[in-house]
């Protein structure tokens, strides 16, 4: 709507802030498309990753878990490995934190420690399925992780893109249109002020050259003899078109000037300048 507009004072200042803030504003939009098309780029290759995680996943874990199976079948005894180093973690996990198009994402790192044999691995049967085991839960847990980091990755991307969409449309269609609806009101209200003042300097010069007029109509008639002025006079009665003395014009009153001639040739007679 025209009437949505920032409630501010017309003038050439207030114009050239609001062009400046239009400028700003029109930036930072550019600003922000460039960060969406960043964000669903990096947003498709996550989701791609993602997808071939999910793939990946079902497999792993049913090799995981068919190897227990194996190992208990084989009747290997994992309670050595159970007992072994209790109150040390083998496997933990680390987040780093990485920034894209200007979000703050935490990526989802494993680290496994002494990757090796277990030292009392062999004393019973199915030392061998044990190893097999560690190494196929380990590669289910790493699968995991890095899956859950991408989930993670995508769930933060698409909320970082709402999100950017969001200011891109308030500047787009709600703050540089009320910008612009301000900028048209300021300059139609400073064309207002323009053609109020030309009509008042054409006022002003009207009245000043109609003042001229009759300064020059008075200098004419006070060099005319009383007889000229008595038919310049009634030429007035009968309002004809012609003008005995040239140069008067033929629209003004007589009567407004004979009683300024006549003082005039009286301060004249005593000595005195003439006043007007």
């Amino acid at each position: 709507m025209a009437t949505d507009r920032v409630n501010i004072f017309p003038s050439r200042t207030n114009l050239v802030l609001m062009n400046q803030r239009i400028m700003a504003a029109t930036r930072g939009l550019n600003l922000l498309k460039r960060k969406r098309d960043a964000i669903e780029l990096k947003l498709r290759e996550v989701v791609a990753e993602l997808e071939a995680a999910q793939a990946v996943v079902d497999k792993v874990m049913a090799n995981a878990i068919f190897s227990m199976a194996k190992a208990n079948f084989l009747d290997a005894d994992l309670r050595a490995c159970e007992l072994l180093n209790t109150g040390k973690a083998d496997i933990y996990m680390r987040i780093k934190n990485t920034r894209i198009a200007g979000l703050l994402l935490p990526q989802f790192q494993l680290f496994v420690e002494s990757p090796g044999s277990f030292p009392l691995t062999g004393l019973s049967r199915g030392g061998e399925q044990v190893e097999v085991v560690r190494a196929r839960y380990q590669d289910a847990v790493r699968t995991l992780i890095a899956l859950a980091s991408l989930e993670y990755t995508a769930n933060a991307l698409q909320d970082g893109a709402r999100q950017n969409n969001m200011r891109i449309n308030g500047l787009e269609f709600v703050v540089i249109p009320r910008f612009q609806n301000t900028i048209t009101y300021i300059r139609d209200e400073l064309e207002e002020y323009e053609r109020e003042d030309f009509y008042r300097l054409k006022r002003s010069q009207g009245k000043q050259r109609k003042a001229k007029e009759k300064f020059t109509q008075l200098i004419k008639l006070k060099n005319l003899t009383p007889e000229q002025l008595a038919v310049l006079e009634e030429q007035q009665k009968h309002r004809r078109s012609s003008i005995v003395t040239p140069g008067l014009a033929a629209d003004f009153d007589i009567n407004e000037f004979l009683p300024m001639v006549q003082r005039s040739r009286e301060n004249a007679g005593a000595g005195e300048a003439m006043k007007f």
